[in-house]
């Protein structure tokens, strides 16, 4: 399971002029792309597929109501009337509006509706929560009653290519730096870790090294970090807490992510010191309570003598490196900026499982995405390799510092072949190529009969032994040429000449 989370560490992967990201600018009559400088790249992996809410099973008659559980806040003086009102208006455009759709974008903003109804059905709609998710409602019956689906979210990937790229389009309105993101089947959906990227290079650009072509804009990271405080929720005993309202990979609406939680509280003590704030620092103080409470509330797990911070709050045994390792950057900045008792000891919890933790990431020649699973992609890789860098910079850590060198140093090495062949080599029949790779790889092979390519196959293959079959066509002398091409795009080659008899 990967998020289309944008990961972002401003000091490791700060946007620049030439890394700006396309952004789409709601407008009257449709939208408008631009080129963000200050949006880092979404090059992190794919969006997760489309994952439409279904209605929870609640007993017939028994069922809450969007406008009850309004009505019902609004009883409670937990919102105003004017409030209720709005929020129950909203809802009706948007089930108007849905009416009217030509079929794409209907399946679209319906699927942003069932976000809203799951949670209603789920008596999972307190009145903290109702600000972000009829935001998010009401954006989504904004956009797509003016625009179709964006793009193609997941296309084709070329052979060997990877996974890079592959997230759903971003979108923004005007006068709001929010960032949602299109997630098919369910709509645009509030992207705090976009956002938050986003508010990490918008401190860069004034920072005590500015990033160089980034104009300094400290009133659009002002309005950023206000608005993300209007759309936070609470969770448990009430920490504050950025949701992520979709469904995706087993976890329903509202979730968190560890990655997003850490960012957030990078960003509001970044913002504290650069704006002269001290109340965005007890934001993210509010914000620690993630990482004091277990799944599915929090995303803390023990493990390793310490504390795991997850990607994910609805998927406890998912241990993704990269996630956790930005979680503990942003704590760090937080406890080192405050001298925050509890900042220091969730810091330091954290940190004594992620040291103990590192080798289990190390394949010998390349990174893992996540504890016990695949290899990692390129960006992933180059995102743990700099979170590393920045804890290592921190902390000083020799752990840190150490697995930092080894994944840069895996980022120039050629990928380690070994070739053997098995079965009769005679025409008409196949040849089994054992293919031994010291970490993924594109692999070509390509057997040769003269000067002439008789068969050629490409595939991605992972670390690790694999049998790729080969057929043996004609009889004759030939050459088998085994190319590994590794995600640095270098290339290592091994050839074995080989006689193939004939029928008889």
């Amino acid at each position: 399971m990967r998020a289309a989370a944008l990961a972002l560490l401003t000091l490791a992967l700060t946007a620049s002029p030439a890394d700006a990201s396309e952004l789409l600018v709601a407008e009257p009559g449709g939208a408008r792309a631009v080129e963000d400088p200050y949006l880092p790249p979404d090059d992190t992996g794919p969006a997760p597929v489309g994952d439409c809410d279904a209605p929870a099973a609640v007993p017939a008659g028994a069922r809450p109501t969007v406008s009850g559980t309004v009505d019902r806040a609004v009883a409670t003086g937990a919102i105003t009337p004017e409030q209720g009102e709005g929020y129950k208006a909203t809802y009706r455009h948007a089930r108007t509006v849905a009416a009217g759709l030509p079929a794409s974008r209907e399946r679209e903003l319906r699927g942003a509706i069932s976000v809203l109804e799951g949670l209603v059905l789920r008596r999972a709609l307190p009145a903290v929560r109702m600000p972000a998710a009829f935001l998010q409602l009401g954006r989504n019956a904004e956009w797509w009653s003016e625009n179709a689906p964006p793009s193609a979210p997941q296309p084709a990937q070329r052979p060997c290519a990877g996974g890079a790229g592959l997230g759903g389009a971003r979108v923004t309105f005007p006068g709001d730096p929010v960032i949602l993101q299109w997630y098919p089947g369910q709509g645009l959906a509030i992207q705090p870790l976009a956002t938050f990227g986003r508010a990490n290079a918008l401190w860069a650009a004034c920072g005590p090294e500015p990033t160089p072509g980034l104009a300094c804009k400290p009133d659009e990271l002002r309005l950023l970090l206000d608005r993300m405080i209007a759309v936070a929720g609470r969770r448990g005993s009430g920490f504050l807490a950025w949701e992520y309202l979709f469904s995706f990979g087993g976890g329903r609406a509202p979730w968190i992510s560890g990655i997003a939680q850490g960012t957030g509280i990078q960003a509001y003590t970044r913002g504290a010191q650069l704006l002269g704030n001290p109340g965005y620092l007890e934001v993210a103080r509010q914000a620690l309570g993630a990482f004091e409470a277990p799944p599915p509330t929090g995303v803390r797990v023990p493990a390793d003598g310490g504390a795991h911070y997850l990607l994910y709050s609805f998927a406890p045994r998912l241990r993704v490196l990269n996630a956790f390792l930005q979680a503990l950057v942003g704590i760090y900045d937080f406890a080192h900026a405050t001298g925050d008792p509890t900042a220091t000891a969730l810091f330091n919890t954290g940190d004594r499982a992620a040291r103990r933790a590192l080798p289990r990431f190390d394949t010998g020649a390349w990174s893992r995405y996540a504890q016990g699973g695949a290899e990692s992609d390129l960006g992933y890789h180059r995102l743990v390799r700099d979170f590393l860098r920045s804890l290592c910079g921190r902390t000083s850590t020799p752990a840190y510092c150490a697995m930092r060198t080894r994944f840069d140093r895996y980022l120039h090495e050629r990928t380690r072949v070994a070739v053997r062949l098995a079965g009769r080599r005679r025409a008409g029949r196949t040849l089994a190529v054992r293919i031994t790779l010291s970490k993924i790889s594109c692999v070509t092979l390509r057997l040769r009969r003269g000067d002439a390519v008789v068969a050629a196959r490409t595939l991605a293959l992972p670390r690790g032994t694999r049998t790729v079959p080969i057929l043996l066509a004609r009889a004759g002398r030939h050459a088998l040429e085994v190319q590994a091409r590794d995600l640095m795009n270098h290339r290592t080659t091994v050839t074995r000449a080989l006689a193939v008899s004939g029928n008889a």
